[in-house]
């Protein structure tokens, strides 16, 4: 039995056995694989049913209505489960990693019931039948994220021997977003649709640097920034019909191409109780300025022009946590 006990311990108390230089990541490869939680955040804003029957009057006299806005409908998108995967080569002055990033859809609803006192456009009441004077009214919105990227990190200094630690990075990624909108108005026995899809895919280049302390032998703190640009091919497909979807208003697609900047940051932790072996998580944003965003695309106007607008901006945030087995 004491020999058992002996053994055990010894296992759990196993010395991380490396150079002066690299004692916490051992030099060699690694894979790993974390749970997600990610919210998104930001956008414009977009009025989508407007509700006549409740409002107030503001200072100046005018009357301010109630609304279901796509900055509503976002700021209801909750942290969404996921999962992260990667690689990485390591060595005592650099690393080269490529990691995977999938999110679940983002998803959020608004619903007025006000009859004959719902519209979609103020300006423009009288264009439509059924988003005009309408009983009730619904927006849905969902969205999806993911992200792939490969960098490589150049430390410095010695990458774990100093308490402190710094280097730049370089790499490559690719993102993909895409959006579904669907505003849905009832009147009468009569329900018409105002439906926005779009798609972002968007490679990017991007550089960065990266700190690192090192408190403890097998304790370690990251914090890693990124700024980017991106080359983003989007399209977009509006379907807005009328009169229980039976008189079609606009019904195309349209393409762009656009250069969003992208930045990011990350703040990490990891402990290392074996050398072969590591616990660790971080908190990191994503950051996308000049995207194809649905709620964008909504054009309350008479005119028939088919158009895409990437002026979106989209904050991706949240926590990872998992395991790492080094090789």
């Amino acid at each position: 039995m004491k020999k058992i006990l002996l053994i055990a311990c010894s296992l759990l108390t196993l010395p991380l056995l490396s150079d002066e230089d690299n004692w916490s990541l051992n030099d060699g490869f690694s894979i790993w694989g974390d749970v997600a939680f990610y919210r998104r955040a930001q956008g414009n804003n977009h009025r989508l049913i407007i509700d006549e029957g409740h409002g107030k009057v503001n200072a100046c006299g005018n009357c301010s209505f109630d609304n279901c806005s796509s900055k509503r409908l976002v700021s209801d998108f909750h942290y969404e489960p996921g999962f992260q995967v990667g690689m990485a080569y390591m060595t005592r002055h650099s690393l080269i990693e490529a990691k995977y990033l999938f999110v679940e859809q983002w998803k959020s609803s608004c619903h007025r019931h006000d009859p004959g006192l719902l519209f979609f456009s103020v300006s423009n009441p009288d264009f439509t039948t059924d988003f005009s004077g309408a009983d009730s009214a619904s927006a849905d919105y969902h969205s999806q994220f993911q992200n792939g990227e490969v960098n490589y990190f150049r430390y410095i200094t010695p990458r774990r021997g100093d308490y402190f630690s710094a280097g730049w990075l370089a790499g490559i990624r690719y993102m993909s977003l895409s959006e579904h909108l669907d505003v849905k108005f009832h009147n009468g026995s009569d329900t018409s649709h105002y439906r926005v899809h779009t798609w972002n895919h968007i490679p990017a280049i991007q550089a960065g640097g990266t700190i690192a302390w090192n408190p403890m032998r097998t304790l370690s703190w990251d914090l890693t920034a990124k700024l980017g640009m991106g080359f983003d091919c989007s399209r977009q497909h509006t379907f807005w019909g009328d009169v229980n979807d039976t008189i079609v208003i606009r019904d195309y697609e349209a393409s762009k191409f656009s250069i969003p900047l992208v930045t990011g940051a990350a703040l990490s932790l990891t402990y290392q109780p074996w050398r072969f072996i590591n616990i660790h998580g971080a908190y990191e944003f994503i950051y996308l300025n000049g995207v194809t965003l649905a709620p964008d695309q909504i054009d309350k106007s008479s005119g028939t022009a088919h158009r895409i607008r990437a002026i979106g901006q989209t904050l991706i945030h949240g926590w990872t946590a998992g395991i790492a087995f080094t090789f």
